[in-house]
């Protein structure tokens, strides 16, 4: 249950979790889950906090969850971070973006290991734009594994970039068991690209950890007015717009400084903004920060600024909130739904839009009619908790687990009739090649030659705890 805004501004509590047929009384059934994304730690973003926090709260409530992705460095091999999460880092190349290449099988021997080693039930891949997800829905399929996928991005139907990542994801969607998109505005987005039947699509949003951000109650106040940035510098988050805000801003308040954390390809833009107009000591580049200096790097600040193109949900912002910052954003994709008016100031997103929205905080924060950082915390923690996104996930799962997989005839008809004939015809050509070398792997490694691996998480997680040395605990990248 989480607060969406309904007509006229008002706010409401709704929820938009899976029913379940099973008795109330009845024992929580447990998963083996496999969470599968390009991006995991030490890469650092929403999607990496989603997992790993989500992760952690499956293990509490006692399912086993591993997760899989491909290997950062020399960061290789099984690693084991809090209460024994296991993660698996593929040597397999990246091509783009810290997304892998994909040929569709070449990571078939790998993931059908893992699966059988691990004993998956559930497959759930995380983010439109990660190969490796991707791959592992279309294995586990072939392999009758269940299979969910989280959705944490928006996409346009007009480029050619869009026009092709959509119909990937018609591919490898139509015969998904469940999707799962963080906003209501994500979720009418990914039924339209991925024409999707409505009622296998759920909303869950992200959440944030109350006590990882918190506002600095004992903060002295000061003559400056400090506008904090924490965002990848990158086109999608506006940077473009970021760099026409900061001369028009501090030209028009002395007063005025930047606090900008992140690191991305647009960085230079902002350092040619800072190097013509001479505002070296007002702007400050922090670079790429570890999950834990984000909090310390926000409650320096009064206002967060957002400068998003799109956004499904966006986490910075409620991590802000949550810190007792008043928010300027612009009014993108899924984020009008995420805050309460009184706590964001909406913008078109334009650099007139966005001065007239700063503007208007800076004029607040100086009459002192902001509300009380320590009462923005509190109302926000209510809003989105880990626990319960756990638990409406769980609700996933459960419904997911009473669906038969489709057999390889429906799959194949499926793909066909949903896909398109040429397009249906390609992949459905894939699937067969795929079912066949999964055929192959099974007469040269049958699974039951397989070692099971030794659960160390979920209902016999406390081998994990007990046993879980400093050393790996020390990897927890929170």
């Amino acid at each position: 249950m989480f607060h969406i805004r309904v007509g006229g501004g008002k706010w409401c509590s709704q929820s938009n979790s899976p029913s379940t047929t099973e008795d109330v009384h009845s024992p929580p059934r447990t998963h083996s889950i496999c969470m599968v994304s390009d991006f995991f730690y030490p890469n650092m973003g929403g999607v990496e906090s989603h997992i790993y926090q989500l992760s952690q709260c499956l293990i509490e409530r006692g399912h086993k969850v591993i997760i899989v992705t491909h290997s950062y460095g020399d960061r290789k091999g099984i690693r084991y971070l809090t209460n024994g999460l296991k993660v698996y880092y593929l040597p397999l190349k990246v091509m783009y973006n810290q997304s892998t290449a994909t040929t569709l099988l070449h990571s078939l021997p790998l993931l059908r290991y893992i699966f059988v080693r691990e004993r998956v039930s559930v497959v759930h891949s995380h983010s439109s734009f990660s190969a490796m997800a991707h791959d592992a829905l279309f294995h586990a399929k072939t392999m009758g594994l269940h299979t969910v996928f989280t959705d944490h991005s928006l996409f346009g139907f007009a480029d050619v970039s869009s026009v092709l990542t959509n119909k990937l994801l018609t591919v490898s969607l139509c015969d998904t068991n469940h999707i799962i998109c963080v906003s209501y505005t994500s979720k009418e987005n990914t039924v339209l690209r991925a024409a999707l039947d409505p009622e296998i699509v759920s909303v869950i949003p992200n959440a944030v950890d109350p006590t990882d951000f918190t506002p600095d109650l004992h903060k002295e106040k000061s003559n400056k007015i400090t506008i904090v940035v924490v965002s990848r510098l990158v086109y999608r988050k506006g940077i473009d717009l970021l760099s026409g805000i900061i001369p028009e801003m501090c030209q028009k308040y002395p007063e005025l400084q930047f606090l900008i954390g992140g690191e991305g390809p647009k960085r230079i833009i902002l350092e040619e903004v800072r190097e013509r107009y001479q505002l070296h000591d007002r702007v400050r580049l922090l670079g790429a920060l570890e999950h834990q200096q984000v909090r310390n790097v926000l409650v320096k600040g009064d206002i967060f600024l957002n400068t998003s193109l799109t956004e499904a949900f966006c986490m910075a912002i409620v991590e802000a909130a949550s810190c007792g910052l008043q928010v300027v954003s612009t009014r993108v994709g899924g984020i009008p739904e995420v805050l309460p008016e009184n706590f964001i100031i909406l913008c078109e997103p334009s650099v007139k839009s966005l001065c007239a929205g700063l503007e208007k905080a800076i004029d607040q924060l100086e009459a002192g009619t902001l509300p009380c950082p320590e009462a923005i915390h509190n109302t926000v923690k209510t809003f989105y908790t880990w626990r319960e996104v756990a638990g409406r996930t769980e609700k996933v799962y459960d419904r997911v687990a009473n669906e038969t997989v489709l057999p390889m005839n429906e799959r194949l008809e499926r793909l066909v009739n949903h896909c398109g004939l040429v397009t249906g015809c390609i992949f459905a050509l894939f699937v067969v090649i795929s079912f066949l070398f999964l055929l192959f792997l099974r007469w040269t490694t049958p699974d039951y030659l397989i070692d099971i691996a030794v659960n160390a998480t979920g209902s016999e997680g406390a081998w994990s705890r007990k046993h879980c040395s400093r050393k790996s605990q020390k990897k927890c990248p929170l």
